[in-house]
């Protein structure tokens, strides 16, 4: 390999290496980055000099002193770049903006019921070109805007497959690209919620994610990979013939997991979940037994998920927000009396992310491709 090609290659390589240590460090001196990386103190301060430039790094102030000159902190800029994060639900839309880490910059919801017509995206890109706006950052800084819907979507993420809930097989991307000017994806929207886990859950590897709400969605993650197969739906157990001939679900086949385990389940018609776990947790006997029965429906899809892949089963979705320990205990419980074979220790948990908008986690795929390919990747 030609010496000038190796030398290229290694003051890329250190480049990277700084700025990854900067990034996980949030702040670093050049003493600390020369000491850990193994650089010389000149290659440092040339590396930093460029990183400032590039402005992929910041000065913030003064380590403190230990008797010498006091020793410059460099912070990571975390809004170099901002990604752009929607959800699309059948009576409302949600848009968030996030930066480098990840952290939530801003979120609104818009109530706006799903048509799938020019005037409904014309609505949309606006409300979305208006976000961004008001971020004050120039466009450049734009990644792009992640879409999550609950649907079966393109390998490309350039069309949605299957639509059933709103409608919308067939859909492209282009109805978005057309409108807003920056690259536009959609995403699936168990995939959304999965993508915040394992942002904020570094050692997560294997997992079964339930996205529970009105309808139920899946995900199943494999060495921090989402696992589709060829037809793009191997993670849509939702579908799933949970009871052969029984409960009619949205897609048309009888007896789906969807059918038994998603709210549609628990509350009486007109009935809001919050209102189904305050009769639940005032001792209503009624919603008790409807509980204890939704349980049992869900234990038996968790084993039947588990007996294929071993790994942690997350409760995640708006469900997580209702569910106690006892509830979860309740759940294994029920499980471990389903399954042929004895278990030492608890696999099921609520999601860490409970609390963050879907919409994020449909942005946070930019965030890593721009990570992988600045330092990530090295």
């Amino acid at each position: 390999m030609p010496e000038h090609f190796t030398s290229a290659t290694l003051k890329i390589q250190n480049k990277k290496n700084v700025l990854k240590y900067i990034y996980f460090q949030k702040k670093a001196t050049p003493g600390k980055i020369s000491g850990y990386l193994g650089l010389s103190r000149p290659t440092t301060a040339q590396i930093l000099r460029e990183l400032l430039a590039g402005d992929f790094v910041h000065q913030e102030g003064f380590a403190s002193s230990t008797g010498g000159r006091k020793a410059q902190i460099y912070t990571f800029n975390q809004f170099q770049k901002i990604a752009v994060g929607l959800e699309i639900r059948i009576d409302r839309y949600e848009i968030s903006a996030i930066n480098l880490y990840s952290d939530l910059l801003k979120y609104e919801s818009f109530s706006c019921p799903y048509q799938n017509t020019s005037a409904y995206y014309d609505k949309l890109a606006l409300s979305i070109n208006t976000f961004i706006d008001s971020l004050n950052v120039p466009s450049g800084k734009i990644l792009g805007v992640g879409i999550g819907l609950q649907a079966l979507i393109s390998s490309d993420g350039q069309t949605i497959l299957y639509g059933k809930i709103l409608e919308c097989t067939g859909l492209n991307i282009s109805e978005f690209n057309t409108r807003i000017p920056y690259s536009c994806v959609f995403q699936h929207d168990a995939e959304c919620l999965a993508n915040s886990e394992l942002w904020m859950d570094t050692a997560l590897k294997d997992a079964i994610f339930f996205n529970i709400r009105d309808n139920l969605s899946g995900a199943v993650i494999i060495n921090r990979r989402f696992f589709r197969g060829s037809e793009l739906k191997s993670g849509v157990f939702e579908h799933m013939t949970l009871f052969p001939g029984g409960k009619p679900c949205y897609c048309g086949k009888r007896g789906c997991v969807n059918a038994y385990c998603s709210f549609s389940s628990l509350v009486e018609p007109e009935e809001a979940i919050d209102t189904f776990f305050q009769r639940l947790r005032a001792g209503d006997k009624a919603a008790a037994l409807k509980w204890e029965e939704y349980l049992s429906h869900l234990a038996l899809a968790v084993d039947n998920l588990h007996m294929l892949i071993t790994s942690d089963i997350i409760i995640g979705g708006k469900i997580s927000n209702y569910l106690t320990a006892q509830d979860l205990e309740n759940l294994q419980q029920k499980v471990d009396k389903l399954s042929a074979f004895p278990n030492d220790e608890g696999y099921i948990r609520t999601s860490k992310t409970s609390n963050i908008p879907l919409c994020v986690g449909a942005a946070i795929p930019f965030v890593r491709k721009y990570l992988e390919n600045t330092f990530l990747g090295a």
